[in-house]
């Protein structure tokens, strides 16, 4: 992905084909270093993805396995001092004090079926990401999977928050790409603007990004809304792969094979109500919508949030202050403690899912 962008696949001799196996890799929070050790384990059970489907936090991941070569350095990238300063430097949106947040919470619980509005995602977030992500240098190696990334483009503008909607489409589910991969969906439309999503702002058609900076398109996946500010890429502005945070179809166009995880269901009270208000989609029906087609590998990873509660990074709430904070690691050593705990998880995982084939 070079500094240019177009909007548009562009055709190649022997783009149009189809790949021999796609991993999903959908989202994970902060927990995203469980796809190192998925991926080690395709690996060593032969089951090594030639494209890798990423979301959220998860680019992050996709992106440390296309230009490192190995699991070792893989696992050191992401467990660098460097990664660990990343985290730390998370910032709460000064503007956003805790019963601000609290209220945003419980409006959109109340208000969940309300979708006449367009939502600010401009303002209305917890924190800030700093300027820099940490990632490895814009090449590849030879042999490394392709790497497609979700994201949202927003299809409205910041004078238009807060205007009434009628029956306007205010996303566009964009996929950052090579030609290859962008040429093997041209054509298709989005799952999110299938008529059973009779009130869904997700537009038909899919856009292509193949010649943004991998950077900026990790970044645009990472803004999930409500949580970090949108991002802009040069007139555009995009919100998080949250949008389509388990793109099955896509995946099953790309690749003939499909690794793919079960997920547990969206929080009700909290994640349910803003994809409902933000995007008139409601989060649980899509995800028994997507566990009723074919994978040919599901990698349960359902208990997640239960398995890896150690050193975990989480929200804080600090009352007496009025404020919210992340409670990130202090000390390195336990940052590296906490992804390793993770790596082995996705490993453990990857492996029942191998072998219960």
């Amino acid at each position: 992905m070079s500094e240019h962008r177009i909007e548009k696949s562009q055709h190649a001799e022997g783009e149009g084909q189809g790949y021999q196996r796609c991993l999903v890799m959908a989202g994970g929070g902060f927990r995203f270093g469980y796809y190192l050790g998925i991926y080690a384990a395709c690996q060593e059970r032969g089951k090594t993805p030639d494209v890798i489907l990423a979301s959220c936090g998860a680019a992050i991941a996709g992106t440390i396995i296309h230009h490192l070569p190995d699991n070792a350095q893989r696992l050191t990238w992401l467990t660098s001092p460097q990664m660990h300063a990343f985290w730390r430097g998370l910032q709460a949106n000064p503007e956003k004090s805790l019963l601000k947040a609290i209220g945003g919470v419980a409006k959109r619980a109340l208000f969940a079926n309300d979708v006449r509005r367009i939502p600010d995602l401009f303002q209305d977030y917890l924190f800030d990401i700093p300027a820099v992500l940490p990632l490895p240098d814009n090449t590849h190696y030879l042999g490394a999977p392709d790497l497609a990334i979700v994201a949202g483009r927003l299809l409205f503008s910041k004078s238009e928050v807060g205007q009434l909607r009628g029956n306007r489409k205010l996303y566009a589910e964009t996929i950052f790409s090579n030609h290859r991969v962008a040429s093997i969906l041209d054509g298709m439309c989005s799952p999110l603007a299938s008529a059973e999503w009779k009130h869904s702002a997700v537009a038909d058609q899919l856009l292509f990004e193949t010649q943004t900076p991998v950077a900026d398109a990790v970044r645009a996946s990472i803004a999930d809304m409500y949580y970090f500010r949108c991002h802009q890429i040069g007139e555009h502005h995009y919100m998080g792969g949250v949008l389509d945070l388990f793109p099955i179809e896509i995946a099953r166009k790309l690749g003939r094979e499909v690794i793919m995880e079960r997920k547990g269901l969206y929080n009700k009270f909290i994640d349910v109500p803003a994809l409902r208000l933000v995007m008139g989609i409601h989060g649980n029906q899509r995800l028994h919508k997507v566990f009723q087609q074919q994978a040919d590998y599901w990698v349960d990873t359902a208990d997640m949030e239960q398995a890896l509660v150690k050193h975990q990074i989480s929200k804080q709430l600090f009352w007496l202050r009025n404020r919210l904070a992340l409670r990130i690691p202090e000390r390195h050593e336990d940052f590296v403690e906490m992804i390793n705990l993770q790596w082995q998880y996705g490993y453990r995982k990857a492996m029942s899912a191998f072998n219960a084939k």
